[in-house]
């Protein structure tokens, strides 16, 4: 489909659902329910395909990694909200104020309208249709738009839901910039984009002119502090997971480590003890993700020339040679030692195997060091001593944050996911995602027993009693 046509196909279904919502404000729970099922049905038949159509995409990425990263997040999400649902739709009452008694105040959940989704490539159905399930539980009708470098997934995400929805309730349009460029530009009731962080800013410029408001899963510099009472055989089998984890192409994956002063060869030497026992050689590794594309393999790879022409040290922990398998798009895992500040992989989000390492002496150094940065996605933290826990949770920010362990907290249905600052706006999943895709509308019922009456001009001196009356009430 050209240009031309797919944002003419676009602004059709647009104007179809956005008519739609005009016409019937609400969904029933009936109604929710079916949408629901049908989703979770589309995955769990379909998972095959699904799961093929990711690995064409990547070249080679295992479907153990695709089913627990997408499909198994997408469900998780359709499950949870089908097992709450009657309860998230009730009307919520709320304590009425001493002043407005005898009446009573609530806040009923409505759906937003029309919901744009714009996914991303790393995890092309967990981005689209995760926040799919919280907006439909919410009773919206969604256009969503996966990225299309991603192209084998977008291909079939669109016929799937063709084959399982109508395009009143949901549908999916592919294309590339223009297409994404022209959905933010519609009145959407709220638009939930996960990528970058310089393409977060255009999409909410370009929302403001309408007022829409958005949910931005961006991403940044996430870091992993290890104490001192950390035991690094632990660290390394959980750092393997959360960096390694889609080959580093994740948002909330490690980005650089801070290890205590002198004991970075021990911490490497148990990185490469874990990468070995996981993986092996990496260049034909059916486990071992490769990177999207040429143009991200040569990002990476100009990184860590850049680094090592700075003067910093790289380690393969796979075994010996530069880790560059240029032909089959794959690095293996690597730790950058003696870095710098001005080095290219410690000015932007890395977005790959790759790991900086960075020593420290106190806690002091590592709080500052965080707050001088943007704030990131993730935070994570290993280590015995609470008090130190402690005070790196309070004097550091972060969109979330696992203890002893990477990436997990994202998994924890009742924790909503999102950033802060540069690294998102929002948050979603579980019952965070019928929140953010349902407006709270707040209802009081005044009882035909009410002060009105003595609020009424003209004001006397009994008016200045009953209002500070009120203000002592406050």
């Amino acid at each position: 489909m050209g240009v031309e046509s797919g944002i003419t196909e676009l602004e059709r279904v647009f104007a179809l659902q956005r008519s739609l919502t005009r016409q019937q404000v609400s969904r029933s729970y009936e109604a929710r329910m079916d949408l629901l099922a049908r989703l979770g049905k589309m995955f769990e038949t379909h998972e095959d395909e699904l799961i093929d159509a990711v690995a064409a995409d990547f070249g080679m990425r295992s479907r153990y990694e695709t089913i627990l990263t997408d499909i198994m997040l997408v469900l998780s999400d359709v499950k949870f909200a089908r097992r709450h649902l009657k309860q998230w739709m009730k009307p919520r009452s709320v304590k009425t104020d001493t002043f407005g008694l005898p009446g009573s105040s609530r806040l009923i959940p409505q759906p937003l309208g029309v919901v744009g989704i714009l996914g991303t490539w790393n995890y092309p159905y967990g981005t689209v249709f995760a926040g799919a399930a919280g907006a439909l539980a919410a009773g919206n009708r969604i256009i969503a738009k996966p990225s299309e470098i991603s192209a084998h997934s977008a291909e079939i995400s669109q016929s799937l839901v063709r084959k399982y929805f109508s395009e009143e309730e949901m549908a999916v349009v592919t294309g590339g910039p223009d297409v994404a460029q022209q959905m933010t530009s519609l009145p959407f009731d709220h638009i939930l984009f996960t990528g970058s962080p310089n393409t977060g800013k255009k999409v909410a410029q370009s929302a403001a002119a309408n007022l829409t408001p958005v949910t931005l899963e961006l991403g940044g510099k996430c870091p992993i502090i290890i104490d001192k009472s950390a035991h690094f055989p632990e660290v390394a089998q959980s750092l393997v997971f959360g960096k390694l984890l889609n080959a580093g192409q994740t948002c909330i994956g490690v980005d650089y480590a801070f290890v205590p002063e002198g004991s970075v060869e021990d911490f490497v030497s148990a990185l490469a003890r874990q990468v070995h026992k996981c993986f092996g050689e990496i260049e034909a590794n059916q486990d071992y993700t490769s990177i999207i594309n040429h143009r991200q393999f040569d990002r990476l790879r100009g990184l860590v020339d850049d680094a090592r022409a700075k003067g910093a040290g790289v380690t393969n922990l796979a075994g010996s040679g530069d880790g560059m398998f240029e032909a089959a798009h794959r690095i293996a895992p690597l730790v950058v030692t003696n870095v710098a500040s001005d080095m290219g992989l410690m000015q932007e989000e890395i977005f790959g195997p790759i790991l900086p390492i960075l020593t420290y002496r106190t806690e002091d150094e590592v709080i500052e060091y965080i707050n001088a940065g943007e704030r990131p996605l993730a935070l994570y933290y290993f280590g015995k001593d609470s008090a130190g826990r402690r005070k790196i949770l309070g004097e550091t920010h972060a969109g979330g944050v696992t203890l002893n362990g990477t990436v997990m907290h994202v998994f924890q249905r009742r924790l909503p996911f999102g950033g802060i600052g540069q690294s998102g706006i929002g948050s979603y999943l579980g019952p965070g995602s019928f929140e953010r895709f349902s407006h709270l509308k707040p209802v009081f019922s005044q009882s035909k027993i009410s002060v009105l009456s003595q609020l009424l001009p003209p004001y006397s001196s009994k008016t200045g009693r009953l209002l500070n009356l009120f203000r002592k009430l406050l």
